[in-house]
């Protein structure tokens, strides 16, 4: 995971997955960001800090001692709120906020 996410940054994220316009909630997250103001939630938050770490679900689950299925309701509810489409970009915006 940590090799795919250099990769990506090295790359560079592109604006917009596949051409596409970046959903309204992903521009209120930015907007949120840059008041210092997080859209997610502690728990959210706590589960994206470990999908940049590199985490599987399973794991993430054992480290945060809840279910995994509730990992991935709080994982499908990060990439909606910050208008992405994969845990490889999550992994990258977590990775960005924390410079």
């Amino acid at each position: 995971m940590g090799k795919l996410v250099a990769a990506f940054q090295s790359q560079g994220a592109p604006e917009a997955p596949l051409g596409a316009a970046m959903p309204a909630q992903g521009e209120a997250a930015e907007a949120g960001d840059a008041a210092g103001v997080s859209p997610l939630s502690p728990r959210e938050e706590d589960v994206l800090r470990e999908i940049a770490r590199g985490l599987s679900n399973k794991e993430i689950a054992r480290v945060l001692d809840i279910a995994e299925t509730t990992v991935k309701i709080h994982v499908q509810h990060i990439l909606r709120k910050l208008g992405l489409s994969s845990r490889v970009q999550a992994a990258v915006y977590a990775s960005d906020r924390q410079r």
